[in-house]
């Protein structure tokens, strides 16, 4: 006999079920409403592919990289360079100069272009200080490029900038204004106006490019902004890839199982509404679509259909065999009312275990997708049955053919499923604890990463301008350091400077096995340079000047002299000092040993009288790197305990609750296991699957455990429960196990490696995950069970 609050639960579902019977229009037309309502907060969507968009805005190394650009402006550029066998040659000179002057002219929304052709050139005359471009009077003749050449290898602010190490790369540097973080718009207004001039300059910038290509140049685009601009375009080609082939597959699956009309337009047109109404969620609370959540429609399509396939397979049996479609309704939602509810939570608590991410995009899908889970099911048992309420079904004849009849392959399948577990079963929950041992040893080895251009295919002429231009530079992502003094003019103390300078020489010293530190800009070089100039240009007087006053006075020329690279590295009031450092795009993992005692190795030199914060786009990244970890061992462990704790309650019992689980961790260890095999880390969507895939294999065990208590409560022995089970739910669970499994491999098709490894390694969860309940579930029933007469 069931338990009282499962019958009591049941008969509400009917009751619904008896309502909506009575008045469908009603209920169809309070849906579409309420949907329409909130369907208006969908113009207030908007794409968000940016690197700092990956934190909360209240995370700490958000608010101090905003700091940073609110003092600085963006750290972040457009990097155009030109390949060729020497930058001195006077044709490639002559080309490369009318490139320059064709996109400082023409290219909108910038701040500055830069090249080694108006790059700062510092000398003393008269003393005087002169600061001029570094090819302010074109070279004319072999002397001209001599004293130019001269000049470029006494300045070593020009290489790794400019100039690529062997002189075979010049480089254009754009610098895109920034939209100062108090500004009075809305933040996403603020990200589209940034967005949409983003793109604009570089579609602009490929059409400027493409004639001088056209004459034989080889040039390369690099930059963070040409990354974010490669994510947005992919994310918005995917989103509509994804929902037009899950659409498709679905159609098919569901044309092939019901073979009806509405069969397959009631639950397609359920979980359009679902998606619908959730997406206007996001727009209501101003949350923007990110790289994770543009699987949110597609992830609700195949989640949201399984309700509808699971109420439409009773409900067509049983309107079959009896003609009556209220009974038939009311003994759908009986039936399965409660079951889909139990799944739902399931999923939605699997999802809603990444709500307290500190990573943006994560966090907003376990919240949106929860609640769009919860709302799928809701519309589910509504609209589908106040839709076949109005809508004329057809009763099909079941066929009751005479003489012996050969079983389906489908019936000989789950015969054979139900007789090795009800008859083996200790051999088959031996070898799953095997499988289990085997893939936690290979898990504990899983490594984490974090690197945006390493989801691209190899192939993308993206990518590989940002590696050759990484390849000749040395880098092209920054690492920002600001040394607030605390007081204004606190710059100009000489000890300071020179503290300051030692660090810069240490940090451009730093090598790794992968990677070796770029350039490290700083005040100290402007110093250093103009001090030289006002010292007839002695050499020996590369340094910082030892008097307070002399500093002072030598900052107040540069300013004089309009070099607009002074307030790009010291702030208005002298008060804080910028080291900027650029690195090559690799994984976040690699920068450790420079990140590592960053900021007390500051703190060490300079003293405790200076605060030190060290922002950029590698921090960040690391940050990010951080959050995945964090938010993975968190979520996992939430989605766990209340999985669990929902499978108690299903099953009326602590014991049968907690063995439960082992069918749902089994394949979700296993796939961790494989990943690792494999070489594939964790990173923001591979943290996923477990979390994702917990949540969608419990529903198979929840509505295994459901009806195979059902049945024991009518009296069935163990393995006619079992078979009964899977002849019924099984056949269900077989579906919405296709349906997941298509919805996610559709996920293949991006033009993102991420979203490649998520699709494949959940839809691989899901196909274990129904062989663990269709083998080792009845199996440990079987063992816990008292044997009852077959």
């Amino acid at each position: 006999m069931l338990p009282k609050w499962k019958a009591t639960l049941e008969s509400q579902f009917g009751h619904l079920a008896k309502a909506i019977y009575r008045r469908p229009i009603v209920t169809i037309f309070v849906v579409i409403g309420l949907v329409a309502v909130t369907s208006s907060q969908l113009r207030h969507l908007y794409l968000d592919t940016s690197t700092e968009g990956f934190l909360s805005p209240s995370h700490p190394a958000i608010q101090t990289y905003n700091q940073f650009r609110d003092t600085f402006g963006k750290d972040e550029l457009i990097i155009v360079g030109a390949k060729t066998d020497y930058v001195l040659d006077p044709a490639f000179l002559a080309q490369f100069k009318q490139l320059f002057r064709q996109i400082e002219t023409t290219l909108p929304h910038t701040e500055s272009v830069d090249s080694m052709l108006n790059a700062r050139f510092v000398y003393g005359k008269d003393d005087e200080l002169v600061v001029e471009d570094l090819f302010q009077h074109w070279p004319q003749k072999q002397a001209d490029f001599t004293e130019i050449l001269k000049r470029m290898e006494e300045n070593e602010l020009y290489k790794g900038l400019f100039l690529g190490r062997d002189y075979g790369l010049a480089t254009i540097t754009i610098r895109l204004p920034y939209l100062s973080h108090g500004d009075h718009s809305s933040p996403s207004q603020q990200q589209i106006a940034h967005d949409a001039k983003s793109d604009a300059v570089l579609s602009a910038l490929d059409q400027l490019l493409e004639p001088f290509r056209q004459q034989g140049m080889e040039l390369y685009v690099a930059g963070s902004p040409v990354v974010s601009s490669l994510l947005r375009t992919a994310m918005v080609s995917d989103m509509q890839t994804f929902t037009l082939w899950v659409i498709l597959a679905i159609t098919s699956l569901l044309a092939i199982l019901f073979k009806r009309v509405s069969g397959v337009l009631f639950p397609l047109i359920s979980v359009a509404i679902s998606i619908v109404f959730t997406v206007s969620l996001m727009g209501l609370f101003r949350q923007p679509l990110q790289l994770p959540t543009a699987i949110l429609p597609s992830f609700l399509l195949v989640v949201g259909i399984g309700d509808s396939i699971h109420f439409l397979s009773f409900f067509y049996r049983e309107f079959n065999s009896t003609g009556n479609k209220q009974a038939a309704l009311v003994g759908a939602m009986e039936h399965t009312g409660l079951a889909m509810l139990l799944t739902s939570l399931t999923t939605a608590a699997g999802m809603a275990s990444f709500s307290n991410a500190n990573l943006l995009p994560v966090a907003n899908l376990g919240i949106f997708t929860a609640i769009g889970v919860m709302v799928a099911f809701t519309i589910t048992i509504l609209v589908v049955p106040a839709l076949l309420c109005i809508t004329p079904i057809r009763q099909k004849q079941i066929s009751t053919g005479s003489g012996p009849v050969k079983k389906p392959f489908l019936d000989q399948l789950i015969n054979g499923a139900a007789h090795v577990s009800f008859h083996y079963p200790k051999r088959v929950v031996t070898a799953c604890v095997l499988l289990l041992i085997m893939s936690a040893v290979l898990s504990s080895q899983m490594k984490f990463s974090h690197n945006p251009l390493k989801w691209f295919p190899d192939e993308y002429p993206e990518k590989q301008s940002i590696t050759a231009i990484d390849n000749e530079l040395g880098g092209s992502i920054s690492l920002e350091i600001m040394i607030d003094t605390g007081q204004e003019n606190g710059v100009y103390d000489p000890t300071f400077l020179r503290n300051l300078d030692q660090l810069s020489q240490q940090l451009k010293q730093f090598k790794t096995e992968q990677f070796a530190v770029n350039k490290v800009l700083s005040v100290t070089d402007l110093l250093k340079e103009s001090n030289r100039a006002l010292h007839n240009n002695d050499p020996s007087f590369y340094q910082i000047p030892q008097q307070r006053a002399l500093v002072a006075q030598e900052l107040f020329l540069l300013e004089l002299s309009g070099a607009d690279d002074l307030f790009r590295m010291v702030d208005r009031e002298y008060s804080i000092a910028r080291i900027s450092l650029t690195l090559p795009w690799i994984d976040t993992l690699l920068y450790a040993p420079l990140m590592e005692n960053l900021e007390q190795q500051f703190q060490d030199q300079l003293g405790n009288q200076y605060h030190i914060a060290i922002t950029g786009l590698i921090p960040l990244l690391g940050s990010t790197l951080h959050s995945v970890i964090h938010s993975a061992a968190q979520a996992y462990a939430i989605a766990l305990v209340v999985i669990s704790l929902i499978m108690m309650l299903l099953l009326g019992s602590f014991k049968l609750g907690a063995i439960s689980m082992f069918p749902n961790l089994l394949p979700i260890i296993t796939v961790i296991g494989l990943m690792q095999l494999n070489g594939v880390p964790f990173d923001m969507f591979t943290i996923l699957i477990g979390s994702i895939a917990i949540g969608l294999c419990v529903d198979d065990t929840v509505h295994f455990m459901h009806h195979f208590s059902r049945y024991r409560a009518q009296g069935c022995g163990v393995k006619q429960a079992i078979e009964n089970t899977l002849h019924t739910a099984g056949r269900a669970m077989l579906v919405t196990s296709i349906v997941l499994c298509s919805g996610f491999m559709v996920l293949t098709l991006s033009q993102l490696n991420n979203f490649t490894h998520f699709g494949l390694y959940t839809s691989l969860c899901i196909v274990l995950a129904l062989l663990a309940d269709f083998l080792l579930a009845p199996a440990l029933m079987t063992l816990i069970s008292r044997r009852s007469p077959e």
